[in-house]
């Protein structure tokens, strides 16, 4: 599937972007989602809502295309990026 989502991804991009960009549209989709657990505590007394899931998905799912852009211009997938970190932590 990763592999299928990075061909995805870049099939998605409207031009080749540089790493500095996939890396700063990164930030604002993180701030995205940092904006919906915002919202969940202001707007939905931290009860978390058949709504509010899917809006934190859909912004997470976000993150994830500008994580796999960045994987591309690195020249490793998210598997390697996910190995890595498995290795690290342990």
């Amino acid at each position: 599937m990763n592999k299928n989502y990075q061909q995805f991804q870049k099939s998605t991009e409207l031009k080749n972007f540089s790493i500095n960009y996939m890396a700063i549209g990164l930030g604002g989709e993180v701030g995205e989602v940092l904006n919906e657990i915002k919202k969940l505590e202001r707007d939905d007394n931290n009860e978390l809502t058949d709504t509010r899931k899917k809006k934190i998905i859909t912004e997470l799912g976000d993150t994830m295309w500008y994580i796999t852009g960045l994987c591309s211009r690195l020249n490793c997938t998210i598997d390697d990026l996910l190995t890595n970190n498995m290795e690290k932590l342990t």
